[in-house]
């Protein structure tokens, strides 16, 4: 069972997300008299970015569903299943608000038997990105702006309208406009794992090189064309126990893993 209680490992994940297409990362409406009726979100002085919430979910979703097919194919780890429960369905995340009080009541007053039953009850996905009852090991930093002096505008407004279902043409009344960030934007990512064991860190790189490939989008209103990019620069390094004090003291550096051999261990302790 992993904790938080002492430093195990952290691994720390870079590349730059290049917009191949307009990016939507919808806010609420604007409060400008002038402003778009879906602007995107943007930071105190104006400058968009994509938040941290919105990169964790589109990378837990992708992992999900990989852990779904890994499930069905009897694939485990060390004996233990590898799978993802549906975190939005009450009824069938892996450890539901009666479970949980019926964990609870088989823990008694021991908190720390009560934390390995959760671990043991909890799904791979929610023991990785984390759960209501468990704190995520994943963190997604906001991806902020790298190249806004490249860039002729930081947003551009477009229009759109409501579709009548029944007769698939445009319904009256329902014309709005919207608010992108421009082909070309590049957006820096940074994601930090704590405690975490090679092959998890697998699972995430499945997502990331599928970003890196472009077929992966971020955003809204992806199935119109938006939010397909590519990801650039992808790193991956590993603060260990090992050099955990001279990097600390400024004397060591992380060590660098390949994104492939974080794969083929993965691969690799997946068994029948």
């Amino acid at each position: 069972m992993k904790s938080f209680f002492q430093f195990e490992n952290q691994w720390v994940i870079t590349a730059v997300l290049h917009m191949e297409t307009a990016l939507s990362v919808g806010n609420r409406t604007s409060i400008l008299p002038a402003g778009s009726d879906l602007p995107v979100v943007k930071t105190p002085e104006g400058i968009p970015f994509v938040p941290g919430s919105s990169l964790k979910g589109v990378v837990r979703t992708y992992t999900e569903r990989i852990l779904r097919t890994i499930n069905a194919l009897n694939k485990q780890h060390r004996g233990e299943r590898i799978w993802a429960c549906d975190p939005l369905d009450k009824g069938n995340c892996c450890i539901t608000a009666d479970q949980k009080k019926m964990l609870l009541e088989e823990a008694g007053n021991d908190d720390e038997r009560f934390t390995q039953l959760i671990w043991h009850n909890s799904c791979t996905a929610c023991r990785l990105f984390g759960s209501q009852w468990l704190a995520s090991r994943l963190s997604f930093q906001d991806a902020m702006l790298k190249n806004r002096d490249c860039l002729l505008r930081l947003t551009e407004v477009r229009d759109g309208v409501g579709i009548d279902r029944d007769l698939g043409s445009a319904k009256p009344g329902l014309k709005y406009d919207f608010e992108t960030v421009p082909q070309g934007a590049e957006f820096g990512i940074h994601i930090i794992a704590e405690n975490a064991d090679e092959w998890e860190i697998g699972l995430l790189v499945l997502a990331l090189e599928t970003m890196e490939k472009g077929e992966l989008p971020v955003g809204g209103k992806t199935t119109r064309g938006l939010g397909w990019g590519k990801l650039n620069e992808l790193k991956v390094q590993l603060i260990s126990q090992d050099i955990l004090l001279g990097y600390l003291a400024g004397k060591e550096q992380p060590t660098e893993r390949s994104s492939q051999d974080i794969l083929e261990t993965l691969v690799t302790d997946l068994k029948s």
